[in-house]
C-alpha cells in the first residue's frame, strides 16, 4: 500500500536502506540516542516503558508502547513489566481518545515477519486509533493510506496528556 505523505519517513528510510542496515534493533538505537524526546516522538518513559508515535502510522495517533530494554518475544518479559506495559496501554487508550477524539481504538502486536511485525525483534504494542470512515473507497481501489495529519501536530496535541500522568 502506498503512502500519500509521510515526508518525515524520508530520514529513516534512507538511513535503513537493504545496503547499509547494521541490524541494530531501531528500538534500542532510539532510546539511546541523545536527541530530545520531541525529536524522538517519545510521549512518555519511565525506567521499564516508553510510549511513542509509529512512524508508520496505519492511522494518525498509532502509538508503540515498548519495554526499554531488548526483550523479543511476549512470554519473555517478567509479570512486573507485562503487567507495566498493559497498565501503560490502558492509559494510552485513555489519551488518545481524549487529545484525538477517536471513536475506536484497534490494540495489539504482532509477533514475527509472518504475523505483520516490522521489528519483530524488539516486542512492543500497538495502539491505533479509529474514525468513522478511515478505511473506504480510496484505501481499497487506490491502495493507498491517507495519513491527514504529521507526527509533530500529533506530537503537540498528544504530549500534555502524558505529561499529566503519574504510574
Amino acid at each position: 500500500m502506498d503512502k500519500l505523505y509521510a515526508p518525515w519517513r524520508d530520514q529513516y528510510v534512507m538511513s535503513h536502506t537493504k545496503n547499509d542496515y547494521s541490524g541494530a534493533c531501531v528500538f534500542c538505537t532510539l532510546f539511546n540516542k541523545q536527541e530530545s524526546d520531541e525529536e524522538r516522538y517519545i510521549l512518555y518513559k519511565d525506567a521499564m516503558v516508553a510510549v511513542i508515535l509509529n512512524l508508520y502510522p496505519y492511522n494518525a495517533g498509532h502509538l508503540l508502547v515498548v519495554p526499554q530494554n531488548h526483550v523479543e518475544n511476549l512470554y519473555e518479559l517478567s509479570d512486573e513489566l507485562l503487567s507495566r506495559m498493559i497498565k501503560i496501554s490502558a492509559v494510552s487508550t485513555q489519551i488518545v481518545k481524549q487529545a484525538l477524539a477517536c471513536q475506536a481504538i484497534n490494540f495489539g502486536a504482532n509477533f514475527g515477519r509472518i504475523a505483520g511485525a516490522g521489528i519483530p525483534e524488539h516486542v512492543h504494542l500497538h495502539i491505533v486509533p479509529r474514525y468513522s470512515g478511515d478505511t473506504g473507497f480510496f484505501t481499497v481501489i487506490g491502495d493507498a493510506k491517507p495519513i491527514s495529519i504529521d507526527l509533530n501536530s500529533v506530537y503537540k496535541k498528544m504530549k500534555p496528556y502524558f505529561k499529566e500522568i503519574s504510574l
